[in-house]
């Protein structure tokens, strides 16, 4: 599968990007964009109807069923995250080749590299030594761990482009900024319903497995997520509380 041949949807571009917590809020985003939900000003997220007509993935059609009582934004994106639904999305994702099991870095993993260069300079006056330096290097690759998105998934995100208001939830999340505006804005989210977001924990890089974006942790579907962020065009911009982002930004926004 190549990344020209590579279509992702919104909400899997979200999960991609920063994980399960940044999958529910591009499905909450998709939602409220569809008039299917709506968000009161003090926080309360409750469906349109009381069936779940209109969803079009099954993590929308959960957060449909759990909306049909009004409930608190950040529950609904926590349960909507570590969902038996987000499950199967990560696992749709492992699929296709967009998401592997990441690999914590090992502590030991510079030794390894600095074996495999004192064997190189030892082999210089002894060549028995070179036939070390392979097992080595060998050794410190696997030590230096892996992302959980794999070079196909990074290749399809870079595609990805803030080019509505639901993309641009996808790739930097209700707190994020799009051309300077805030992303919640573009849903007439207050600030105060925004902050209701839980702020996501501190990483480390995605070598080690990566960061997961907010809501929900990297035990939920076992597996760290997110690229290498880019900025907006400059020609770019974004019209508070419109339906799109003008000239889109850059695919792979990094963690919320």
């Amino acid at each position: 599968m190549t990344a020209q041949t590579t279509q992702l949807s919104a909400e899997q571009a979200g999960y991609l990007t920063a994980g399960p917590g940044r999958a529910a809020e591009t499905a909450l985003a998709r939602l409220i964009d569809a008039g299917l939900v709506r968000v009161s000003r003090d926080g309360l997220v409750s469906a349109v109807h009381q069936t779940n007509h209109g969803a079009t993935t099954p993590v929308e059609a959960r957060l449909l069923n759990h909306a049909r009582a009004a409930v608190r934004f950040d529950a609904i994106l926590q349960s909507t995250a570590t969902s038996t639904e987000m499950t199967q999305l990560h696992e749709h994702l492992l699929g296709r080749g967009l998401m592997q099991r990441p690999r914590r870095r090992s502590p030991a993993w510079g030794f390894s590299l600095g074996v495999a260069v004192f064997l190189v300079f030892l082999g210089f006056s002894t060549p028995a030594f070179f036939i070390g330096v392979p097992i080595a290097l060998l050794f410190f690759t696997w030590q230096r761990g892996r992302s959980a998105v794999t070079k196909a998934g990074k290749e399809a995100l870079r595609q990805v482009t803030a080019s509505d208001r639901v993309h641009a939830v996808a790739l930097y999340g209700f707190a994020g900024k799009v051309s300077g505006h805030r992303v919640g804005d573009l849903f007439d989210l207050s600030q105060s319903v925004v902050k209701m977001i839980p702020l996501k924990k501190k990483h480390r890089s995605s070598s080690d497995g990566g960061g997961c974006g907010s809501v929900s942790s990297c035990s939920s579907c076992g597996s760290g997520c997110g690229s290498s962020s880019s900025s907006c065009s400059s020609g770019s911009s974004c019209s508070s509380g419109g339906s799109s982002c003008g000239g889109g930004c850059g695919g792979g926004g990094g963690g919320d």
